[in-house]
């Protein structure tokens, strides 16, 4: 028995079950695209590096720096020290002083020598001795002794050799070329440079990480992380909503968008009428002879099947008295996809307004004998049906009325192994656990009539597909 929904007409409109879908493919399409997209690569990438071990230490590193810990501070301070030490600050005065410059002029000069030689002449003691007799005034002695005596007066020279015995010159010798020096000099070159000065500033900006390459990163992380399209997309991905199209493949449609109908898909005759007979025919009981394609018109996307009077000689089958040959009262059309597409176990639906519920229209499955039969959805006696012929005498079957045939609703058939499951609109019509039928069938769409009625009939097809589950 159908469900209350169903009687009462509680069931999702069509039109608004295919714009679901419609939405729904949409939405999956552009999941797909966005997984392939350089903003979710990028926001990857970033989300695996800001997150790592290493990243979250290089952080920590960075943000926990004292400049009084580094490198920096330490030649800093060395080269503070240094600066305020008395004898390089003695050397520097020299160096900077006009006195080391007069010392090295007259050192090794023809000057001095003179004045060292004289020196050394007028301090010797056959010198003095010399000095002593009366005539010395005129010797070549005293000559030498009036130059030395001159040039021992000479300021310049005074000033040469007090300089030479100071404390400022031994200084200079001990600093001038040695390794205290050349680290001083070192390290005030080093200080001076734009490196030393950016690291020094880097080091005491308390906010140092945020003018790092990684704080951009994270940055650009976090504001990708707040993004929309990434929100969506991960809240998305995982979840449920499209396991219909992840998990069943579509292996058979027609979507009835071309001028007529494809002879690759459909034959319009019983399939066995097809294959052994090579001709039509119709069931003894029915009231209609089934043309080729004269009541079948494909238009604007659809599929219609009409079901007309008309006056028509053909050949009839029945159990008792086989072939044989009848006038009917009325033309129709039928399809089958025995000779393309077989199905064992899927998700048979299709878009249908089965039209007048006193005529026979029907969506079915068969396979290669009269049983299993599985009616999707048919119309008799003003109503809608839904049946199982699983062998002789055994038929299950639901119906319910007539306002499922007045307009265009989706029929469903969910079939497995074990459950045949009949929906209108995704509401549940009927359900069959048993005799459920093993073997591939196909696909059947016709019009028809077993009582006159007035005038036509159409059953008119939006569309026509068939899931498979994936494995």
């Amino acid at each position: 028995m159908a469900s209350i929904k169903l009687l009462l007409g509680m069931v999702p409109s069509t039109a608004k079950i295919e714009e679901h879908e419609k939405a729904l493919i949409a939405e999956f399409e552009k999941l797909g695209s966005f997984a392939e997209s350089k903003q979710l690569a990028r926001y990857n990438e970033l989300h695996e590096l800001v997150t790592s071990a290493a990243f979250v230490q290089k952080r920590k590193e960075i943000e926990s720096l004292r400049y009084k810990n580094s490198d920096e501070y330490s030649r800093e301070k060395e080269f503070a020290s240094l600066k305020k030490a008395k004898d390089l600050a003695m050397y520097f005065s020299t160096v900077g002083g006009s006195a080391i410059k007069k010392f090295r002029e007259l050192d090794g000069s023809e000057k001095i020598g003179r004045y060292e030689a004289l020196k050394s002449a007028v301090s010797d003691a056959d010198f003095r001795e010399k000095m002593k007799a009366k005539d010395f005034d005129s010797t070549p002695e005293a000559k030498k002794l009036a130059e030395f005596k001159q040039l021992d007066s000479n300021q310049e020279i005074k000033d040469y050799f007090k300089f030479k015995a100071s404390k400022e010159l031994e200084n200079f010798k001990n600093i001038d070329g040695s390794q205290r020096l050349a680290r001083f000099n070192e390290l005030k070159e080093l200080t001076a440079t734009k490196e030393f000065i950016e690291k020094k500033a880097w080091l005491l900006d308390k906010k140092r990480f945020e003018k790092s390459e990684e704080f951009r990163e994270v940055e650009e992380y976090g504001k990708l992380k707040k993004d929309a399209d990434i929100i969506w997309y991960f809240k998305t991905k995982d979840s449920n909503k499209f396991d219909i199209l992840k998990h069943h493949e579509l292996i058979f449609s027609d979507e009835f968008d071309t001028d007529k109908l494809d002879p690759k898909k459909w034959i319009t005759n019983y399939y066995w009428g097809e294959k052994l007979l090579k001709d039509r025919y119709s069931i003894e009981t029915d009231l209609q002879f089934y043309t080729e394609k004269e009541n079948i018109e494909v238009k604007n996307s659809y599929l219609k099947i009409f079901t007309k009077p008309q006056k028509i000689n053909g050949k009839a089958w029945s159990p008792v008295n086989g072939f044989t040959t009848k006038e009917f009262g009325y033309t129709s059309g039928l399809i089958n996809t025995g000779n393309s597409f077989r199905q064992k176990f899927g998700i048979f639906t299709a878009k249908i307004k089965l039209g007048d519920p006193a005529s026979k229209s029907a969506f079915w499955l068969l396979g290669d004998k009269i049983t299993p039969h599985i009616d999707i959805c048919r119309t008799t006696n003003g109503k809608v049906w839904f049946d199982l012929f699983s062998g002789a005498n055994k038929i299950a079957k639901s119906t319910v009325g007539a306002r499922y045939a007045g307009d265009s609703f989706i029929f469903t058939l969910e079939w497995t192994s074990q459950s045949l499951v009949w929906k209108i609109n995704g509401v549940e019509a009927f359900r069959q656990t048993e005799n459920v039928p093993q073997e591939p069938m196909y696909i059947n769409l016709a019009g028809g009539l077993n009582k006159p009625i007035n005038g036509s009939s159409s059953l008119e097809v939006d569309w026509v597909r068939v899931y498979q589950l994936k494995n």
